[in-house]
């Protein structure tokens, strides 16, 4: 029995050290490393990274060296961004360089680099999951070094840290940023609700913004849009960006589960009251907070100013929570905020977990307020799920107070962060998690998918304007075929093309018979007018419609002959006037000619006489005028 008691504990041990030894090998297989003295900023991702001399911007020092390992996953190949390069010249590069290779499979070497960008290929790729990077310099006058950034081959739309919106003239694209933008040379104008001036470099403005975390990286969405006057200087995730001045495009970074919520109750570990100036009671109590203006408690402050005090927020359910915004006490004569925090959520109330990250296994201390007045934003890169937050005060100034804003969105459709891990596995969660236990799982949050609602509205309101188009022509044309053959003369066969219309509607009218009409004059004698003048006059209008002619119309009233009668008059308005007067036009009695007479001479045989010379004007048709 002993026997074999110390046989099970022998083949337990030896488990358990080819687990640790197992285990070693594989976090050796992702370690990353660098050595030397002309080391400048780096950091190492999961999946990508950024690497930069001594000093850059500024001169690398002399006699410097630097070398640098990067590993990725086992079965990834790396890709290198260089994004600035200004080494000293000198022939084969003897005095100071850049040199990139590796030797696993096989030996790839590139450089050595010197000079500036010019004929050098701003990216590499190395077949190769392990790759070296050396940096060596001698006495040197001038130079910045060089600054480049890597990640593994599934992102090959790298970008470096110093990649700004204007280099870019696609309205909408989406590009990877490297871990460790952060603390690299490049300004920022504006902020996330109002948007960036386009000469913010990308990756430092997708971390203001929330988008990507600095010491992961990740893939950011980016919008350009038609820029504005004037830019808001804002803080948020450890960056403050700057007040800008009017630009021609604005840069917009898409983002998900970003809206405020709704708070349901406030409590805190304890509360300052005091007795102001004039002996009134001033109580910096969370319960006002429940009937605070603009989603902000009014200003909390704990009683006692250390490390244990707490406010503690319910949001009613579960949500998923991507940030945070805290203010300071915001009133004149307290100058009262909270510098730095860290945050523990729970799901029941009871157990609690503190927030951390992959580089802060203690929990992750988030900056906060550097005065009383300004709003300051950090997300939660991963977001996690939770109905109870703590803000836990860390160091704050004269005394705790604090003003506190969720954002995040419901946990109904969710998405799950690429957040890159390795390839060790992860340990079983217990029933019961501690306040120092992480979350394993990555965090769902909500995905708002706007664009199918958008494309339907599109549809059809464009169908509704198609139709109403359609209906107004149709419209518009029978309106148009309706009035058309009172103007339109193709039927008749006599009226040309080339006559107008008024002419040719006027010809419709039937014609009287000549009418004798007597003129006088003051001459005694009488002159006859024969058709022979007649030229001097225009000729009536005849108007042939099959085999009947018919005479031009007239307001003199016709002849019996023509089988004119007498209408019914059946009402006034049948007729222009009723009674004495004529149911046509009479001539003019007055004793002026009614119309102009032409000049004719008198003949010498007429006799004096002491009337009036009677003319008689004879109209007489052309038909007539043959006869």
């Amino acid at each position: 029995m002993s026997v074999s008691l110390h046989l099970v504990s022998e083949l337990h041990l030896q488990l358990t050290l080819l687990t640790t030894l197992s285990l070693l090998a594989v976090r050796r297989n992702l370690v990353q490393a660098q050595q030397g003295s002309g080391c400048g900023h780096t950091v190492f991702g999961p999946e990508s990274g950024t690497l930069a001399s001594k000093n850059y911007p500024g001169t690398y020092p002399n006699h410097t060296f630097c070398k640098w390992e990067l590993r990725v996953a086992s079965g990834k190949n790396i890709i290198l961004r260089l994004g600035d390069l200004d080494i000293e010249y000198t022939e084969d590069c003897s005095s100071s360089s850049l040199k990139v290779y590796s030797s696993s499979p096989a030996n790839i070497s590139h450089g050595p680099y010197c000079g500036n960008m010019n004929g050098i290929p701003s990216q590499l790729q190395l077949a190769s999951s392990v790759v070296t990077v050396e940096f060596r310099s001698i006495t040197h006058i001038s130079g910045r070094g060089f600054m480049l950034s890597y990640a593994t081959t599934d992102h090959p739309d790298l970008i470096s840290c110093l990649d700004k919106g204007i280099h870019y003239f696609q309205r909408h694209f989406t590009k990877y940023c490297p871990a460790g933008c952060k603390d690299v040379i490049g300004e920022v104008w504006g902020n996330l609700q109002q948007g960036y001036r386009d000469t913010s470099v990308l990756c430092k403005t997708a971390l203001h913004a929330g988008a990507i975390a600095d010491e992961l990286g990740g893939q950011v969405s980016v919008v350009l849009n038609k820029g504005i006057t004037l830019y808001e200087a804002a803080s948020a995730n450890g960056i403050l960006t700057k007040t800008g001045s009017l630009s021609e495009k604005r840069i917009e970074i898409r983002k998900d589960c970003d809206t405020i919520l709704k708070t349901r109750h406030f409590s805190a570990s304890s509360s300052w009251t005091e007795k102001n100036n004039i002996g009134e009671l001033h109580v910096w109590s969370p319960d006002k907070a429940n009937i605070s203006n603009n989603g902000y408690p009014w200003a909390w402050a704990a009683d006692l100013p250390t490390e244990r005090q707490w406010l503690q927020i319910d949001l009613g359910e579960r949500k998923n929570i991507t940030g945070i915004v805290t203010k300071g006490s915001m009133t004149n004569g307290y100058n009262f905020y909270v510098k730095t925090y860290k945050i523990t959520y729970s799901r029941d109330g009871k157990t609690w977990r503190i927030y951390k990250t992959r580089n802060n296994k203690e929990g992750k201390i988030f900056q906060g307020n550097m005065n009383d007045r300004q709003s300051v934003r950090n997300n939660f890169i991963p977001s996690f799920v939770g109905r109870y937050i703590r803000i836990r005060p860390q160091t704050w100034y004269q005394r705790i107070a604090l003003k506190v804003e969720l954002i995040g969105c419901k946990v109904s459709q969710r998405i799950r962060f690429a957040i890159p891990r390795s390839s060790k596995p992860l340990p079983k969660p217990t029933e019961h998690l501690t306040e120092s236990s992480t979350p394993v799982n990555p965090v769902m949050v909500e995905k708002h998918s706007p664009g199918f609602n958008l494309m339907l509205i599109l549809i059809v309101v464009g169908s509704v304007i198609i139709m109403s188009t359609a209906v107004l022509l149709l419209c518009l044309y029978c309106m148009k075929r309706k009035a058309g053959p009172r103007m339109d003369c193709s039927l008749l066969t006599v009226c040309d093309k080339s006559v107008k219309k008024q002419n040719c509607q006027r010809g419709l009218h039937q014609p009287t018979d000549s009418e004798i009409i007597t003129y006088t004059s003051e001459d005694e004698s009488g002159r006859y007018i024969t058709g022979n003048n007649l030229s001097e006059y225009a000729e009536p209008d005849i108007i042939q419609v099959g085999i009947t002619a018919q005479k031009a119309s007239s307001t003199f009233k016709p002849p019996i002959d023509d089988g004119y009668t007498i209408p019914l008059v059946v009402s006034h308005y049948d007729v222009p006037f009723s009674g004495k007067s004529h149911e046509y036009a009479e001539p003019l009695s007055n004793q002026e000619p009614e119309y102009a007479t032409p000049f004719v001479e008198q003949s010498s045989d007429s006799e004096p006489s002491t009337k009036k010379n009677v003319y008689i004007v004879k109209v007489i048709p052309p038909n007539q005028e043959a006869l």
